[in-house]
């Protein structure tokens, strides 16, 4: 190996280490499973994570996706990985589309063949409880901001392909392909071409073919340019997620939201908070938020989101109506703190802070139920009260073990119907509060205790 190499492959492993630790990708002890198409980007994924494991303190694995659509190509690119994970001790899971009896369409979309694969993916990092790692780079960071711009986005579109979401972590999103590939031939890794990205049938490989280049010739450093937009739109977006968060928090009365309060907000902070009520229900696009703001300038008035979803406004408050028998929506989330919380499906969480002496005096009444409170001092994080999300898990009280939010559910025989729209707490992917279960283990008062949350809960049944 040349010192060229040796510089090549230190460069990236170290600008990849410094991200995963600023993003903070990954805990000790996490399972890792790497979606490995064999191509330069997630082969590089691979390898830095093989060679930095015991640094990250991670377990790694690996899947691959047999879409069906590329015949006997397809089927090398399975055996090359295969081959690659046989030899360095790497447990594999192969998909195969055609074993699996997937019916495949004559044209085949990028949007199927995503949906496919991240319908796999969903289903293994719930079966294994790991972290699915992908290898989108910061050039496909670029292409997809090119494309949303195109189409037209606002400032959530142009934050980007997050680092993570879920059980779905990027690791690689500091780095542009040239680099995936450099690290690749450095460590004299040879990796498969899939021939599809040489063709100019799909939107996006026309951008990477002729809009990139253009953009590169006006600026070198063009990828690079952009990618710091992306980074900035996403911390303008967490803030506006935040403070929108804080408004509709504000304006909740029992059943909706004071539409007198919405209206003293900023038109961005304003539009913030429509776009998460719109969500959940459908594509938030601009004529939707236009059209509800409208309504709460107006005063009354309905708006159809869906035949399930209508947004109403009557007597000073904008309604959520859903017909008869049809679960609505979950709220957005919110960010965590005193307060009385209104959320649909007629659930009611009030959370309370006092001083330790004073739940003392009241501890009687929570004997039988101390799992109601917790430490202030030991959930001093950047909380959300919501609804579940993929990646989800929970250390039930007492139990020493740490379950997926799903298994859990399964083993508590809570209705599927019911869990879209159960109240928790979480700290990302951590989940320290539970309807139902109280706070996760390790947050308990104690002698050293300050300051106790107290939660108050109810279940009404809501007016149809």
């Amino acid at each position: 190996m040349s010192s060229e190499d040796e510089k090549v492959i230190e460069h990236v492993e170290e600008t990849l280490l410094a991200y995963c630790r600023q993003q903070g990708l990954f805990k000790s002890g996490d399972r890792v499973i790497a979606a490995c198409s064999g191509g330069a980007d997630s082969m590089a994924l691979l390898l830095f994570l093989l060679r930095r494991r015991r640094d990250l303190e991670i377990e790694v694995l690996a899947t691959h996706v047999n879409h069906g659509i590329r015949g006997v190509n397809a089927i090398a690119d399975a055996n090359f990985v295969t081959a690659f994970c046989r030899k360095n001790g790497v447990e594999l899971f192969l998909y195969d589309a055609v074993k699996e009896g997937v019916q495949i369409p004559q044209q085949p979309s990028e949007e199927w063949a995503r949906g496919l694969r991240y319908g796999w993916f969903d289903q293994l990092a719930v079966q294994e409880e790991a972290f699915i790692a992908t290898a989108h780079t910061m050039s496909d960071q670029v292409e997809t901001i090119l494309f949303r711009m195109a189409r037209g986005t606002g400032v959530h579109g142009m934050a980007g392909i997050p680092p993570r979401r879920g059980y779905y972590i990027r690791p690689c999103l500091c780095l542009t392909r040239g680099e995936t590939e450099a690290y690749c031939t450095a460590l004299g890794q040879n990796y498969v071409q899939d021939e599809t990205n040489a063709q100019d049938t799909y939107a996006r490989n026309r951008i990477r073919h002729d809009a990139i280049p253009a953009l590169q010739y006006a600026n070198p450093a063009a990828e690079v340019a952009i990618a710091r937009l992306c980074r900035q739109m996403r911390d303008l977006d967490q803030w506006l997620t935040g403070e929108a968060a804080a408004l509709l928090q504000a304006a909740t009365v029992e059943k909706g939201y004071d539409i007198s309060v919405l209206r003293k907000a900023e038109g961005p902070v304003l539009d913030a908070a429509l776009h998460s009520l719109i969500s959940p229900v459908r594509d938030a696009e601009e004529k939707y938020i236009t059209l509800l703001r409208f309504l709460l300038q107006r005063g009354e008035g309905a708006l159809q989101l869906t035949p399930e979803v209508t947004y109403k406004v009557k007597d000073g408050v904008l309604l959520r109506l859903t017909p008869r028998g049809i679960r609505p929506p979950p709220a957005p989330p919110q960010p965590f703190g005193e307060g009385q919380f209104f959320l649909p499906g007629g659930y009611f969480v009030e959370f309370r802070r006092v001083k330790y002496e004073e739940f003392l005096k009241n501890q009687p009444i929570f004997k039988k139920d101390l799992n109601c409170c917790a430490d202030c001092a030991k959930i001093q994080k950047n909380l959300q009260l919501r609804t579940r999300l993929p990646g989800d898990f929970f250390r039930p009280a007492g139990r020493h073990v740490r379950k997926t939010l799903k298994k859990y559910y399964n083993e508590l025989g809570i209705p599927q119907d019911e869990r879209p729209l159960l109240p928790l707490l979480a700290d990302g992917s951590e989940v320290l509060w539970l309807w139902g279960s109280g706070f996760a283990e390790g947050v308990a008062p104690d002698s050293y205790t300050n300051e106790v949350w107290m939660v108050r809960t109810e279940k009404a049944e809501e007016d149809e």
